[in-house]
């Protein structure tokens, strides 16, 4: 039986072809009222191909824990309630965030420790920030240069509770996220192994629709102290951002995907349809092979809720993102098959004090584990001794 949908989520098919219209006009250099790109950020059309080398990948070499560094499980009770600015529902119920808090032990003991709490996007998990592979794990490499960050499983994915997958949604996710920003300030979450540190200073960032959280979060509540936004854009989304979503929102129209196992909660569905178009879509052409097959392990469903409520979240935060006041750091893939045409999305951050961005030359939507990754460890630490410090 078809599981019936709110209002919003019917609205969200009919926005969403105006959205990719308005969201591509808004992207196009040159276009009337369009702001110019930042100077140092560049472009490139997607590569045709895909990591064609996966199959023939030889094992990765996992990644270490570099020294003096913690990596501690932690986890967060929340509200399933959406108090943000962008309209959407939620079942109000309390559940079970769950995550990571890896560090130098240094920051942990330090008198103002500053953290990052990334947020991962629609189709991937915390994985993305954590990939088994050496020199591809976002945290271990800034935790390499001195900088916390907290990754958490989104509510529906992973190790976090998993509810109906009609439950929660995108502006629900935000809300969950600045409970958790709140948490991390007051040190009152849960550590195994350890003891709950409280911080300063903390920064949320995001990857694809993780960004759209952060953004979400930060003009709603004010309660971050940065952005460091990556693989995102709420422009330039292409027809294969279309193809993939279209499909999935019909599944979810449909009630969502057959149960994976007996008894899990209904109301998922993958993103891609496809495990090939998993890997075409995150990774460029040039990914290392052992990348691709570790990031193909990863292929996973996600809840109907959050996929359904985002073209609207997508059009709400295009109308605030002009009111975010903190600085903003943004990371894009030249090769990025879901997002192009977005220079002038840095310039839409009209109220920062301070708006930069990068491109990865190489690199397709998952460019926290993509080629020439090391250059965003690099500029996101950068920004961060700027911006976040730990004193």
């Amino acid at each position: 039986m078809t599981r019936p949908l709110g209002r919003a989520a019917r609205l969200a098919a009919a926005v969403a072809a105006a959205l990719t219209v308005a969201a591509t006009t808004a992207a196009a250099p040159g276009a009337p009222g369009a702001p110019g790109p930042l100077p140092g950020t560049s472009s490139g059309a997607p590569h045709a191909g895909a990591p064609g080398a996966a199959g023939a990948a030889v094992p990765a070499s996992p990644a270490e824990l570099p020294e003096g560094v913690v990596d501690l499980p932690v986890e967060f009770t929340v509200d399933n309630v959406n108090r943000t600015r962008g309209r959407c529902s939620a079942d109000g119920e309390e559940y079970t965030v769950r995550g990571h808090l890896t560090a130098p032990a240094e920051v942990l003991e330090a008198e103002a420790p500053a953290v990052t709490l990334l947020v991962h996007g629609t189709n991937t998990g915390e994985w993305i920030w954590r990939l088994d592979v050496e020199g591809r794990n976002y945290v271990n490499e800034l935790a390499a240069r001195g900088h916390a960050s907290v990754t958490i499983d989104r509510l529906g994915y992973g190790s976090s509770d998993i509810p109906d997958g009609f439950a929660s949604c995108s502006g629900a996710h935000a809300d969950i996220a600045n409970q958790v920003v709140g948490q991390l300030r007051e040190g009152a979450y849960g550590v195994e192994g350890g003891e709950p540190a409280a911080f300063d200073t903390v920064v949320m960032g995001g990857h694809s629709s993780g960004a759209l959280v952060a953004e979400t979060a930060s003009v709603s509540f004010g309660d971050v102290d940065g952005l460091l936004l990556s693989g995102w854009a709420a422009v330039g989304i292409t027809d294969d951002t279309n193809r993939r979503f279209l499909t999935a929102y019909q599944t979810c129209l449909e009630g969502g995907e057959e149960h994976a196992e007996p008894g899990d909660p209904r109301g998922y569905v993958h993103f891609d349809p496809t495990l090939e178009d998993f890997r075409e879509g995150g990774l460029g052409a040039d990914a290392d092979p052992a990348v691709a097959a570790e990031v193909e392990e990863h292929w996973g469903r996600n809840p109907c809720g959050v996929m359904i409520s985002e073209p609207m979240a997508i059009l709400y935060d295009l109308d605030l993102v002009g009111e975010i006041d903190v600085p903003v750091h943004l990371v894009f893939g030249a090769h990025d098959v879901l997002r192009q045409g977005v220079e002038g999305y840095p310039g839409l951050f009209t109220s920062s004090p301070d708006v930069t961005a990068t491109t990865l030359d190489d690199a397709g939507h998952f460019v926290t584990v993509d080629a020439g990754s090391e250059l965003l460890y690099e500029t996101a630490a950068a920004w961060l001794e700027r911006h976040a410090p730990t004193s």
